[in-house]
């Protein structure tokens, strides 16, 4: 009983503090992003600790049973303690979750926030491939409905270069801003590589899949519900080997691939691979019942195999402990 109850209390602590530490981390990776050298900087603003709380809350919440899945394979219970992981799972994804999205969208309709990107300051020398900008004053706005403009001393630095003077606007087509992201200063970019690895998994895709899912229509349900139950189901896997360091191997390893399956699912690199599978055979009769059936049936495969492990070990350990 008292591992059980431990179990929930673990649940709130991990939540809460995931929630507010993640929320001040994100915030200030969003400052980051929007950083302008010369420019005052303005941590923990209104508009960055709105985006930031929610995200991080949604990313919480998809994290938040295979992390407790991790505290079960450090202190594991009986029977009790899974009613409990039961009764977690339909709180956070039954109450929670959506409880999450409408205050979200609350706050959006009752509370303004101003949304403001700042142009690059005047002084500084930014380098881009062989050309260098330094912008000679403040941009301006000098005709309504247009890009705020600044006069800009270009260097070429190539052999055959040319220096060239002239006035430019701050449009997000411009090299100084498109070789920028997702940052909005070049030099940052530079401090932070150019040649970073791709993230192999998008929260953001993931979030849009589950909110979707609660449109309530049974075709974007079906697939909210393959997901949340392959999600839960890593807690078979929590007690399947005796070492507890595999265990948590094999979760981590498992929780990864599935966020990376049903976020890359719905990227545009696998939309005509996705496109082609939905369209054969027994995926294109499902077409009707629920709006992702490729998904969803692998989601349903892995979960069955997931909380088949689970019982036959359980059973197992039953049986070996009665025969002692």
């Amino acid at each position: 009983m008292k591992k059980a109850l431990k179990l929930a209390l673990i649940y709130l602590i991990i939540l809460i503090t995931g929630t507010v530490l993640g929320t001040i981390v994100y915030s200030l990776y969003l400052n980051l992003l929007g950083f302008v050298a010369g420019r005052e900087i303005n941590l923990f603003n209104d508009t960055e600790i709105f985006q930031s709380l929610f995200f991080v809350i949604f990313c919480m919440m998809i994290l938040i049973l295979p992390l407790i899945s991790y505290y079960r394979i450090r202190h594991p219970g009986g029977v009790l303690q899974f009613v409990v992981y039961l009764v977690l799972c339909i709180l956070t994804w039954a109450l929670l979750m959506p409880c999450a999205f409408n205050l979200r969208d609350f706050c959006v309709r009752k509370f303004t926030r101003e949304i403001k990107t700042e142009s690059l300051s005047p002084n500084y020398f930014r380098q881009v491939d062989d050309d260098v900008y330094f912008f000679t004053r403040e941009f301006q706005v000098k005709q309504k409905g247009r890009a705020a403009e600044a006069p800009v001393i270009i260097i070429d630095t190539s052999e055959n270069g040319v220096v060239e003077f002239k006035t430019m606007g701050d449009y997000p087509s411009l090299d100084i801003n498109q070789k920028a992201k997702p940052f909005r200063e070049v030099q940052v970019k530079k401090i932070f590589g150019e040649d970073e690895s791709p993230i192999p998994f998008n929260f953001r895709t993931l979030i849009s899949m589950i909110e979707g899912g609660y449109s309530w229509h049974l075709s974007h349900l079906l697939t909210l519900f393959s997901f949340v139950l392959l999600l839960c189901s890593v807690y078979g896997i929590t007690s399947f080997f005796d070492w507890r360091l595999l265990n948590t191997i094999m979760l981590y390893i498992i929780t990864a691939s599935i966020i990376i399956w049903n976020s890359f699912y719905f990227a545009a690199e696998f939309e005509a691979v996705r496109n082609r599978v939905n369209n054969f055979g027994m995926f294109k009769a499902l077409g009707g019942i629920v709006n992702e059936p490729f998904l969803f049936i692998t989601n349903i495969f892995f979960a069955l195999v997931l909380i088949t492990m689970g019982t036959i070990k359980f059973a197992v350990r039953k049986h070996a402990q009665r025969i002692k």
